[in-house]
């Protein structure tokens, strides 16, 4: 078994990078100075001189990153006394101006990303938003933020459904189960895309209530078949058979092609298909009935 060990290591401040020629005389002055025992009094006026000159002005000073009064030594202390009663006014380091820049630069440049990231969400929102049944707004969630703030919500203003029953209530987040004990605590409608990944998911999938279904895998398959025309009704001995005529099969009649009747009579009562009333001949020249697709199944085979 292993043990955990806590090593704590103290690195020694940074080097002082002063840009101003008095920088050593105060140094020697502050070591004088700090000799005798810090009293409370010297240790106020301390206080008092970093807190009315500011972080600034005493990084420029010291020659380094200023923590507060309460983590430099007695020295750097005094040498901000010493800075003050002769009124000097030092430029800051060039390494901390450096590194100031960078981190401007940094920061520009982020916000210039994030301002084109949000755009490009903006867009495919609203491609999104223009093809849904329904008006979706965004709201955010107002109980809990996460590392980049509150998640934001897609909000339909009626009942929607998605897959096959899966049911979206009006005023609720399209994440959200109709079951939910504790609903989402939701504010007003905000101009921003949702960024709520299940939300976004659910948003291009939705339909209204009362609309049939999208097509399984499966049925786009044999829409597909139906649209190319070799899908066709032969009546055999006084049997009523539907037939996928490219390809054959090896039961009963297996040279009229694979046996379909359930899974057409399942898209007719979709109406997404119908038979054809007058006889057509297939391929090899056998008589039957083709079956076409409806408007509605053209639709849902380019959905």
């Amino acid at each position: 078994m292993y043990r955990r060990h806590v090593v704590t290591i103290l690195l020694p401040p940074p080097e002082p990078e002063p840009e101003y020629e008095l920088y050593q005389e105060l140094r020697h002055d502050a070591e004088l100075r700090s000799r005798p025992p810090l009293g409370p009094d010297d240790l106020r006026r301390m206080t008092e001189v970093s807190a009315r000159r500011g972080r600034d002005w005493c990084t420029a000073v010291l020659g380094r990153g200023f923590p507060g009064i309460d983590r430099v030594s007695s020295v750097d202390g005094w040498m901000l006394v010493a800075a003050d009663e002769l009124n000097l006014d030092p430029p800051l380091p060039r390494r901390i101006v450096e590194e100031r820049e960078a981190v401007e630069q940094r920061r520009k440049t982020e916000a210039t990303l994030a301002a084109v990231k949000l755009e490009t969400e903006k867009r495919q929102w609203g491609l999104l938003v223009g093809s849904a049944p329904v008006t979706l707004t965004v709201h955010e969630n107002t109980r809990h933020t996460g590392p980049n703030g509150s998640t934001r919500h897609a909000v339909p203003p009626v009942d929607v459904v998605s897959g096959k029953a899966r049911k979206h209530p009006a005023g609720r987040g399209l994440c959200e189960t109709p079951g939910r004990a504790d609903p989402l605590h939701l504010g007003d409608a905000v101009d921003l895309p949702p960024n709520c990944v299940r939300c976004l998911d659910y948003a291009a999938k939705i339909r209204a209530a009362d609309a049939p279904a999208p097509p399984t895998d499966a049925e786009v398959a044999l829409l597909r078949l139906i649209s190319s025309g070799v899908v066709f009704t032969f009546s055999v001995r006084a049997t009523i058979t539907i037939r996928d005529t490219s390809q054959r099969s090896r039961a009963a009649w297996g040279h009229l092609g694979r046996k379909v009747d359930v899974a057409v009579r399942k898209l007719e009562k979709k109406g997404w298909v119908l038979q054809a009333p007058e006889y057509s001949a297939t391929q090899k020249g056998v008589r039957g009935h083709c079956w076409r697709l409806t408007e509605a199944g053209t639709a849902a085979l380019e959905g």
